[in-house]
């Protein structure tokens, strides 16, 4: 019948007398000091307690003691480290626990470092978003004549159900537009349009010359919104976007 597990007992070392720093009149004893342990395997896991077998240094056989003898022993029991070996089994139980614990540290590390990245990166390109609006902004604000708008547009492409209904918009190719400012006033600004994307299947055309308000300009300067830069066909709108401005230095 095969034991999985239980506890046993091995012998640490036998001692003498003046070993243990006992009366001669234990000269005639040996003392030996054992570990008990639990084993799963017969690999010990961890220890339980340590106890003395006294013997005679001539027959061998065990002897009885007294009161005086085994509170000595339990003093020199407490002063005795617990051999590691008793614990071979815990570190081998152990081991793939502290490994898979490791990694799970690990990869969290990672993840805690990556989305602290993302987090600076995130804050970093909010700031520099911030710092473009608040200068195109100012730019709209306080305009000249000869700034070159850059204004990213997206045509959105009426879709319609079975029945042919209109049923919302799909988003169509953006494109890269140029207007440059010819002349502004206190309640408007006049953009030309100088860069014609390739838009030829275009749904609406847009307007060579166009009179704009600054506030309309602000509204586009730091996201996607409706402005009529363009004639509508066949239903079609469009959304724009101040990318920047550029000014020539005088």
């Amino acid at each position: 019948m095969i034991i999985f597990f239980g506890t046993h007992s091995i012998r640490i070392k036998t001692y003498t007398y003046k070993e243990l720093g006992l009366d001669e009149k234990y000269s005639g004893l040996k003392f030996q000091l054992y570990q008990n342990f639990f084993f799963i395997f017969f690999i010990p896991v961890f220890p339980i307690t340590k106890f003395w077998k006294v013997k005679n240094s001539l027959t061998n056989k065990e002897v009885g003691t007294d009161a005086e003898l085994r509170t000595q022993l339990n003093l020199v029991t407490a002063r005795k480290k617990t051999p590691y070996w008793a614990y071979t089994g815990f570190f081998i139980l152990i081991t793939p626990v502290l490994f898979l614990v490791g990694l799970l540290l690990l990869n969290l590390t990672q993840e805690i470092t990556r989305s602290a990245e993302k987090g600076i990166e995130s804050i970093e390109r909010r700031k520099e978003n911030d710092k473009l609006n608040e200068e195109t902004i100012d730019l709209i604000k306080n305009p000249e004549v000869g700034d070159l708008y850059h204004i990213k547009m997206i045509e959105m492409i009426p879709k319609k159900d079975v029945n042919g209904k209109r049923k919302g918009f799909k988003k169509g190719e953006r494109e890269e537009l140029e207007y440059e400012l010819t002349q502004f006033s206190i309640d408007s600004l006049t953009l030309k349009l100088t860069k014609i994307p390739n838009y030829f299947a275009a749904d609406l055309t847009l307007k060579n010359d166009v009179k704009v308000s600054g506030k309309d300009l602000i509204t586009i300067a730091d996201s996607f919104k409706t402005l009529y830069l363009y004639e509508t066909i066949d239903a079609s709108e469009a959304v724009f976007a101040i990318q920047k401005i550029d000014r020539t230095d005088q």
